[in-house]
């Protein structure tokens, strides 16, 4: 198990062999097996019409046909299922001999193929290594293209996960996602041997579980808009909008994850995070006059801890949700809790006094050990992030999610408990992966590489006990900024891959360069047949001594261009040598592979615009956080947050000292590159005598800059103001500077 043999002379052979099929295999597989030695004659399995698969034992029925399936997206044969045959075999076998409950042995010769496995798991991986060496339209359902015959080389694979748990979380309250996405979601995580899905159902955003004792849940607390209980967030605009699961699409759901040798780990975030279960049972809340806000900017989202009767409702969702959910793990949360509401509830004071307590955040792992103590009467073992290991005794048993960084994980490790780790800075998918691309910051811009160097263990010295309790590695796919089913493969994927290098493959056989090339070898194409909007990275582009150079990752990529400051298509022209230009900033590069398209980017060492910076005062009716006049220092990275929430009839003002000649001026509301926190409803108006105003573009929504709003004056203008004139996103709401050309 520590080495792959794939030397060049087995290449060499390959290629002799070539006459014999009409396709060869492709090895490039992800994530990288353990052993794979190719056989040192010129020999192969050809499988084409006559081939079949053999297996004699009835659990194996799910995996024989799911490789049967797979096999006739490409060649137009039967594959039928038998008891056993003499040639032209795949054969499925249970093997008591292997030791690991994953581990797997795929052998190949001229007469058959064999896959033998301790379990059923372990099949179904060899499987998804065998389909990973067939052509890339085998995971396309739809693929009308079949050929004859294509061929497989003798070799020898013996093949086991480095870690035993390889999870992918995703968040679907911020942004729901429907069960026809989540089918195919597990499809690709399996396809790459992740085993566990974390499913976030539940946090301020959207309820997304159906609880048959709480129907208000669902009625109310899986919707946002302008009319319902939740306001609008994260881009989900004034219509309504949110889903939620029913149980039978749960079971469904979790039946076919298993089925693939995914567990399933419900999430419901608690006590914090939970404003749409506040917003439809209110009791559960602390009864208080002041608004604490939360990291994220919400009030009114932590359960009383005081109150008993809440511990009597969270039974009763537990009991529904165990039954729904086989899976051992039960997900509490326990993260980011603004517990200052808790200092001034009578019954989270009384009972602290009760019990001694001498600060509230006892009282936190005072509510860890009662939903400990209720999950494990129904059969479950609690976990949370890691703020659950912070003042106070958990049960030996109980999980800890690492995510603030390594240092908390170990911390979890010596502590004696077992670990899965998700280091923000390596595995938050949800993190800006270049400097001019959508997604948050806060743990650093995380390229593919970056998540591909990280080790769960780390260089951390470990003795035999501490490294079992290190589980394995995990990303997390949070979705403020995803709003669209094709936003999370963008972010997910290809990070998903090196995640399941990093949890399958053994740390000394794990090579970037050589990780990338296999990415661009076989598994973009992978991947695209999969229907995946992944990523394609962008360009590298440089405007130096008059010329405009960009810089593609490899060479099935295809780079093209605009010279008018929009997104280039499959229409625009390619690039193939440096432009000479005197306007550089005009120029738009994106990077295609096939019909997917990167980001377009301009010159990177160059200013893209050249935003005017005229002397100006801003006032407001709005109270803000922080000095209002961050919004007239020109710098796009600054910005300032209402001190409330914005409403019909709010405005912030912009009077310049001269008036400004200029094409045009706009106005951007949210994060920068985030597109959340935004003006949902109001426009911008402008002035050429500072007190009559003309009305200009109502504010829209831009994946990349928010809720933007536009005007175009005729002649110079002395003042421009924002008006809200409806419902804004969330409690507050970030203003950007002026944007003025």
């Amino acid at each position: 198990m520590k080495k792959l043999l794939l030397a060049a002379t087995m290449v060499a052979m390959l290629s002799a062999c070539a006459d014999k099929a009409k396709m060869q295999a492709n090895l490039d597989i992800v994530p990288k097996p353990n052993v794979m030695e190719l056989a040192e004659q010129c020999n192969q399995f050809n499988i084409n019409t006559k081939t079949v698969i053999v297996s004699d034992n009835e659990e194996s029925k799910f995996n024989a046909e799911y490789l049967q399936s797979y096999l006739k997206n490409i060649i137009n044969g039967d594959f039928v299922v038998l008891k056993a045959a003499e040639k032209d075999f795949i054969c499925l076998e249970i093997c008591e001999d292997i030791e690991g409950d994953e581990e797997y042995v795929l052998q190949v010769d001229n007469k058959h193929i064999s896959i033998k496995a301790r379990t059923q798991a372990g099949l179904f991986y060899g499987i998804q290594t065998l389909l990973q060496m067939l052509p890339a339209e085998v995971f396309d359902k739809c693929n009308s293209l079949k050929i004859d015959e294509l061929s497989i080389p003798a070799m020898n694979v013996c093949d086991a996960p480095r870690f035993r748990y390889r999870g992918m979380h995703l968040d679907v309250s911020r942004t729901f996602f429907d069960a026809e996405y989540m089918y195919k979601f597990i499809d690709a995580l399996s396809h790459y041997k992740i085993n566990n899905l974390h499913w976030h159902l539940a946090d301020d955003q959207g309820w997304r579980v159906e609880i048959k004792k709480y129907p208000l849940l669902t009625e109310i607390g899986a919707w946002r808009g302008a009319e319902e209980r939740l306001k609008p967030a994260y881009g989900s605009g004034n219509e309504r909008n949110g889903g939620f699961y029913t149980q039978e699409e749960i079971k469904s759901i979790v039946k076919y994850a298993a089925d693939r040798n995914i567990n399933i780990i419900p999430e419901i975030d608690l006590p914090g995070h939970s404003k749409a279960f506040a917003v439809c049972y209110p009791e559960i809340i602390c009864d208080i006059h002041n608004d604490y806000y939360s990291v994220q900017h919400e009030i009114n989202n932590v359960w009383c801890i005081g109150r008993e009767e809440n511990y009597a409702i969270l039974e009763d969702i537990i009991k529904e949700m165990a039954e729904l959910f086989p899976s051992k793990i039960f997900h509490i949360g326990g993260d980011e809790v603004n517990m200052d509401c808790w200092m001034e509830c009578p019954r989270c004071q009384l009972l602290m006094k009760e019990k001694g307590m001498t600060d509230v955040i006892e009282l936190q792992n005072y509510f860890v050990r009662r939903l400990e103590a209720i999950l494990a009467k129904y059969g479950k073992t609690m976990a949370g992030w890691d703020e659950i290991i912070d003042d106070g005794e958990l049960l030996p048993e109980s999980v800890v999610y690492a995510w603030a960084s390594l240092d908390r994980g170990m911390k979890s490790v010596k502590g004696g408990h077992p670990t899965v780790m998700l280091i923000g800075e390596y595995l938050y998918f949800d993190m800006k992966q270049s400097a001019d691309e959508r997604g948050l910051k806060w743990a650093g811009i995380t390229p593919l590489e970056k998540t591909y160097s990280f080790d769960p263990v780390g260089t951390f010295e470990l003795n035999e006990e501490e490294t079992k309790l290190v589980l394995g590695p995990q990303g997390g796919a949070w979705a403020e900024c995803f709003q669209v089913k094709d936003y999370v493969d963008y972010q997910v994927f290809p990070k998903l891959l090196a995640l399941s290098e990093i949890g399958w493959t053994n740390r000394e056989l794990r090579c970037w360069d050589d990780f990338q090339n296999r990415l661009f070898n076989a598994q973009y194409a992978r991947m695209y047949a999969m229907d995946l909007k992944f990523r394609i990275a962008p360009a590298e582009v440089s405007y130096e001594d008059g010329k405009i150079v960009a810089i593609k990752d490899n060479d099935i990529l295809t780079i093209r261009y605009t010279d008018d400051k929009t997104a280039p298509t499959l229409e625009s022209p390619i690039y193939n040598e440096p432009i000479t230009t005197e306007t550089p900033e005009n120029y738009r590069f994106a990077t295609f592979f096939k019909d997917r398209s990167s980001i377009a980017r301009g010159p990177q060492n160059i200013e893209l615009h050249h935003y005017m910076k005229p002397e100006t005062k801003v006032e407001s009716n709005l109270p803000f956080r922080g000095d209002i006049n961050l919004l007239v220092d020109y710098d796009l990275e600054t910005y300032v947050f209402t001190d409330r929430d914005v409403r019909a009839g709010d405005y912030v003002k912009f009077t310049f000292d001269e008036p400004v000649e200029c094409h045009s001026i706009g106005m951007c509301t949210g994060y920068y590159t985030l597109a959340v926190y935004g003006i949902l409803n109001g426009y911008i108006e402008y002035s050429y005598d500072g007190e009559n105003y003309i009305q200009g573009e109502r504010f829209a929504y831009d994946m990349f800059d928010g809720y933007k709003a536009y005007c175009y004056p005729e002649k110079p203008v002395k003042s421009v103001r924002i008006v809200a004139d409806g419902i804004c996103e969330h409690e507050l709401t970030a203003i950007q500077d002026l944007r003025i050309e």
